[in-house]
């Protein structure tokens, strides 16, 4: 037990001393000391201007020259308050000019050496970036005065200049006169009113519209009526409307509505006006189809496509040959690669297919072109899809006698009897017949209706 206490006691003490040294040497490094001359600090650090500095450059910067030195002055107690504003305004100046003097050679301190770079020409004011723009290397330019001086002042202290207030958008121009469709027409469509009980908005109409795109073969539209405009138009997004119309065509190339095609386009309306919290007039099945068999008799009447052959008096041509002459004729070969296009501006500027050149059942996009051979070129005729008053049938006719004397040819018509004089009064006097007929329907050949009557 006695060696056991001895053990303890000595372990309390040497406790102790161990925290009074502690003590000690803290109390001993707080204590203030004050600065011996033979303490080694180090060096103030030097501000950076630029990441590379000349060496007279920085001389310049650390020993401004007489001229740009400001000079202190001390305020005096008897100075009256005009002698202090002066005093102040000439330390303001002496400060303004130091802080130039100052930009002037950090610029040129920045600026590579003129003796290893060309001059390049000046760019116009206002216009930074045209060398670069124009493919030319911006060089840098010597200071040659003051106001080169002054520009490199203002590239190293750039101005924030305030953004250009925004043109204010001009509002909608509204028609007068009543409302008018867009691409809708009765003479050919099956139109159904859709009375909307509030406005409502193109983006929330047109998500509803998937399965109004055709019912079967013929083509479906729908229309918005605009109040700003009080014209029909087709549903666009960010526009109001107050009425929608839907209607389906009545006829095409591909025939008559029938009972199946109405059926399917009533069943997509009936769920759009569903959808609008709209109300629609549907039309009578029996009626609408009658009207569409209707419709396609009469454009069965009048769709006629007139064709004249070149035919080649000697050696068949090749197909890369035929290829060759229409396209340095600028006609246009189709999608399919069976037929090439000639197109001509109508009226208001925009193309329209003319006539159509086929090399019999060549196909120019899949066919050996070089192994493909023929004596009969075919121009056809569009009649219903072609104006009257481009004289398309005169146009065919000339190009055809064009080819025939540049390919060693001759023009027939389609039972291979050469065109005479008589033979073209006689079509031309058909072709007024089928015109006045057209006509006579509210449908002049070529016109926007006409086109998708005689369409797929």
């Amino acid at each position: 037990m006695t060696l056991q206490t001895a053990l303890i006691v000595a372990g309390i003490v040497l406790l102790l001393l161990v925290v009074a040294y502690n003590q000690w040497q803290i109390r001993k490094a707080r204590r203030p000391r004050a600065l011996q001359p033979e303490d080694d600090l180090p060096p103030m650090r030097e501000p950076v201007v630029s990441p590379v500095i000349k060496p007279e450059v920085s001389a310049k910067l650390h020993e401004p020259s007489p001229e740009h030195q400001v000079e202190r002055r001390e305020p005096t107690l008897s100075a009256s308050p005009l002698d202090a504003a002066a005093v102040a305004a000439r330390m303001a100046a002496s400060s303004a000019d130091a802080d130039d003097a100052l930009a002037d050679e950090v610029a040129v301190a920045a600026a590579p050496s003129s003796t290893h770079a060309p001059h390049a020409p000046h760019a116009a004011a206002g216009k930074p970036g045209h060398a670069e723009k124009s493919g030319q290397p911006a060089g840098p330019t010597e200071p040659h005065d003051a106001a080169d001086h002054e520009e490199r002042a203002e590239q190293v202290k750039p101005k924030q200049e305030p953004a250009p207030a925004k043109e204010p958008q001009p509002e909608p121009v509204a028609l007068d006169g009543q409302p008018t469709p867009a691409v809708i027409d009765p003479l050919i469509d099956c139109i159904v009113p859709l009375h909307l009980e509030r406005k409502s908005s193109g983006d929330r109409i047109l998500p509803l519209t998937g399965r109004l795109r055709r019912a079967g073969t013929k083509q479906v539209h729908i229309e918005g009526l605009r109040s700003e405009a009080n014209a029909w138009e087709p549903v666009t997004a960010g526009h109001q409307y107050e009425d929608l119309q839907v209607a389906v065509q009545l006829a095409n190339r591909g025939g008559a509505l029938n009972a199946l095609e109405f059926s399917e386009f009533v069943n997509a309306v009936e769920a759009l006006a569903e959808a609008l919290d709209a109300s629609a007039e549907l039309p009578d099945m029996t009626e609408t189809v009658a009207n569409g068999r209707e419709l396609d008799a009469f454009a069965a009447s009048c769709d006629v496509q007139l064709g004249v052959n070149v035919i080649s008096d000697g050696a068949p041509w090749s197909a890369a040959y035929v290829q060759t002459v229409a396209t340095q004729d600028g006609l246009v070969l189709s999608r399919d690669g069976t037929r090439f296009t000639r197109y001509q501006a109508n009226a208001e500027g925009v193309q329209r297919a003319l006539f159509t050149l086929q090399f019999g059942d060549t196909n120019f996009l899949r066919d050996d072109l070089t192994a493909k051979a023929g004596r009969q070129i075919t121009l056809l005729l569009d009649v219903p899809s072609a104006a009257q008053a481009t004289k398309p049938f005169k146009t065919v006719c000339e190009y055809g006698y064009s080819l025939a004397q540049r390919m060693g040819a001759q023009l027939v018509d389609d039972n291979m009897r050469p065109l005479s004089e008589s033979s073209f009064v006689a079509i031309f006097g058909q072709l007024q017949t089928l015109y006045d007929k057209l006509e006579a329907r509210g449908m002049p050949a070529g016109s926007p209706v006409t086109l998708r009557l005689f369409s797929l």
